[in-house]
């Protein structure tokens, strides 16, 4: 070899080993895309029977309408923190789980805004976060030593699993989103405290969790700090101990800001702390949980109308019990030390998913199924990986026919009626069993995860197939079209409009469709998408005042008794409740009123219109100070201008003195100062807002909003960035620096 090629040996092996590197990077990359696509795929399941799977209970009458107006208000330059034509559900930050920090999130409010269908709107954001969700199962169990295969094949598995499937995603999606970003956090986490991986994607992790404001997503946060950290000092790695302690404290502090609001607000509302008791609501036995591979076992828990599950709450995957009888336990407990974690972690959320049915904050403990459920898919990954095992052949198949059996006799027990669903469910799993072991018998292997994953796909057609739907929530069926929306209710319902009906007289007498009830009416937080500034909202949170005046649910309905106390006159003002909330049009539920005669309405009042369903009353006089929210002055008030600036602002001119009262409810953060002095704000009639003004010849009355908890919140919000951002710069530095000696 002459001197020339060696040289160009030389200079090529730096390239070839680039070359190799990048195709490794790339490989490594090939099954997360897989298993997003399928699992993007398999999502789509549910909508071959029931089109709306996705905007459904919670997600139909709050989230999506709560999203498309924020995206709205985003579009328009604005950030919203307090909507007060909203009423009760107005307060976006209090409202926790609306996730005003979290850029993701608001980054998706943009495009449902952009988006002209709110059902295809949820249809997309959910999967979107379901795909999340698969690849953070797939990286943990990664993180933990399974192998790619197994990691994807329990990945693919969890995101259509019976409680995250058919409850948080469907439904409850603040859930799925507070529990998608929490096994991302716990996989970065672990590799970052091993030395792998830079603390910032941990810290960006877990302030993704922290900021959707959704307590269990926070809980989580917290529980995987732990079982990280005894992890490590398990081995004795104090220093990394320390550092874990310091990423969790920056993460922490991002997330006060979201929640906050909500607890230093708490008492005006309904939405306060409780102690600890068991009502017997959403708690699940470990029989239940037992049943995690028998696709069609309806647990007898209660959860709303009717008492009973109508979809597999506790679902997980149809293989894992099936095959546990092959599976290497020895493999499982491996390393215990290092994997500490995944058992300590399974623990606390096994007791806690069988605890009383209220602790605190947190209730209805069926939520955290799939938090139980994430390390058993992980301990499963780590015995997949080392293979199935064939000895003793004859005693495992018969362990794997008995608890098929048992899977299946007990999901008959529960609901024999159902058998020609049980039926098929029998003969997916036995079948899938018998071809996932019969592979492994042929020497190939390699066909062990598309069987797992075809049979995960064939189950998961069956049950949306037979159950389509969660029964155990209300499913309104809410037309989804916007442009239509506003069509048919924004020229009709003018001005501030109060809707005196309640959900099941509406729909027991006209149906829930587009065609039915919901041609007049609307609840939850619909009014605001199809453009109409209704006083029904949809709250988590409610407003005590408020609620108790007019009898009003957490979705916007009230009591018959609201429509009379309307024309009351309220809290010595000498003006009725009507006039104080400055309502402009009253739509009535027809025959839902007892009394109720629309050929006498009250006095300055006219029927606009009559349908079949409702009766709308109009105000024929205009609204006085048409440009803000001032609603009655008292006597010796003269009132020169009152102006909105936004929704967290008013200015009013004035002269004389006496108490105002203002269009809007007194949340906790309303300030009040008159020529710049500050004047307290009080609660009067239904919670409105309301001042006594001092004497005054040309005073200026100015209002502000600043949610209350954010003085701190925001603060501790940058500080924790500062830190987290620091200590990730200060690792990189560390870890380019050379080392010498």
């Amino acid at each position: 070899m002459t001197v020339t090629e060696t040289r160009r040996d030389a200079d090529a092996a730096p390239a070839q080993e680039n070359r190799r590197q990048a195709t490794e990077r790339l490989s490594g990359w090939r099954t997360p895309l897989v298993v997003s696509v399928v699992v993007g795929l398999l999502a789509l399941f549910p909508l071959i029977k029931n089109r709306i799977f996705y905007f459904w209970d919670d997600s139909a009458a709050a989230f999506l309408p709560y999203w498309h107006e924020i995206g709205n208000q985003l579009l328009s330059g604005t950030w919203p923190v307090l909507r007060p034509d909203m009423w009760m559900g107005g307060n976006l930050a209090g409202e926790a789980q609306i996730s005003l920090w979290n850029p993701v999130s608001l980054l998706n409010y943009v495009l449902v805004a952009l988006l002209p269908d709110l059902a295809v709107a949820a249809t997309m954001v959910k999967i979107e976060f379901m795909i999340v969700l698969a690849l953070g199962v797939y990286f943990l169990a990664r993180e933990y030593g399974a192998k790619e295969f197994a990691a994807a094949v329990v990945a693919i598995s969890l995101p259509v699993s019976g409680y995250t499937l058919y409850v948080d995603a469907s439904a409850w999606v603040a859930g799925l989103i507070g529990f998608a970003y929490l096994t991302h956090f716990w996989w970065s986490l672990r590799r970052f405290s091993r030395g792998r991986l830079n603390p910032i994607v941990p810290f960006v992790f877990g302030a993704l969790a922290m900021t959707t404001g959704n307590p269990y997503g926070a809980l989580g946060v917290i529980v995987v700090l732990l079982v990280i950290g005894v992890e490590r000092l398990l081995i004795k790695d104090i220093r990394k101990f320390w550092e874990l302690v310091l990423v969790g404290g920056a993460v922490g502090m991002t997330g006060l800001v979201a929640f906050l609001p909500l607890l230093t607000g708490a008492a005006v509302t309904w939405r306060q702390p409780s102690g600890i008791y068991n009502s017997g609501f959403m708690v699940p036995g470990l029989g239940d949980l037992l049943a995690m591979s028998s696709p069609t076992y309806l647990p007898r828990v209660q959860m709303f109308e009717p008492d009973f599950t109508t979809f597999p709450m506790a679902y997980l995957a149809w293989f894992i019990l099936p095959l546990a009888p092959w599976l290497s336990f020895r493999a499982m407990r491996a390393r215990l030390r290092e994997r500490f974690g995944i058992f300590l972690f399974g623990t606390i959320y096994l007791l806690m998913t069988i605890a009383p049915s209220d602790l605190w904050l947190f209730r209805w403990p069926a939520r955290l199924i799939q938090y139980v459920y994430l390390p058993v898919c992980v301990l499963v990954a780590i015995a997949l990986s080392v293979g199935l095992r064939t000895s003793n052949w004859r005693r495992r198949a018969l362990g794997s026919a008995a608890l098929i059996f048992v899977g299946t006799y007990q999901s008959w027990a529960q609901s024999p009626q159902n058998i020609e669903w049980h039926a098929p469910a029998f003969v997916l799993a036995a079948g899938g069993t018998a071809a996932a072991v019969w592979v492994v018998f042929k020497h190939r292997a390699k066909l062990l995860p598309p069987v797992l994953v075809t049979g995960t796909a064939l189950v998961l057609l069956m049950q949306v197939l037979v159950m389509p739907m969660n029964g155990n929530v209300t499913p309104w069926y809410f037309p989804h079209n916007v442009a239509e929306l506003k069509d048919r209710f924004a020229d009709r319902y003018t001005g501030n409009t109060l809707q005196v009906a309640e959900i099941w007289p509406a729909i027991e007498r006209h149906g829930y469709s587009p065609n039915g009830a919901w041609r007049d009416l609307l609840f939850g937080n619909m009014y605001h998408v199809a453009g109409v500034k209704a006083q029904n909202s949809y709250t988590g949170i409610g407003y005590n005042s408020f609620a108790n005046a007019l009898c009003m649910e957490y979705h916007g309905g009230v009591c018959p008794e609201s429509y009379n106390e309307l024309w009351k006159e309220a809290g010595g003002t000498g003006r009725t409740l009507a006039d104080l909330m400055r309502l402009e049009t009253v739509v009535v539920l027809n025959g839902f009123v007892p009394g109720f005669d629309a050929s006498r309405p009250p006095a300055g009042w006219s029927v606009r219109q009559t349908t079949d369903i409702v009766t709308v009353l109009h105000r024929d006089a205009k609204i006085d100070w048409p440009q803000g929210r001032l609603a009655n002055a008292a006597p010796g008030v003269r009132v020169g201008d009152d102006l909105s600036t936004g929704f967290t602002g008013e200015t009013m001119k004035y002269s004389g003195s006496g108490r105002v009262t203002f269009a809007m409810l007194a949340w906790p953060g309303w300030s009040a100062t008159v020529d710049g002095k500050p004047l307290e704000v009080r609660q009067g009639p239904a919670g409105l807002l309301q001042l006594d003004l001092p004497q005054s010849a040309n005073g200026t009355v100015q209002l502000r909003y600043f949610p209350p908890g954010w003085s701190l919140g925001i603060p501790l919000l940058g500080f924790g960035v500062l830190v987290g951002v620091g200590f990730s710069v200060l690792v990189a530095v560390r870890k380019r620096r050379p080392r010498t000696g």
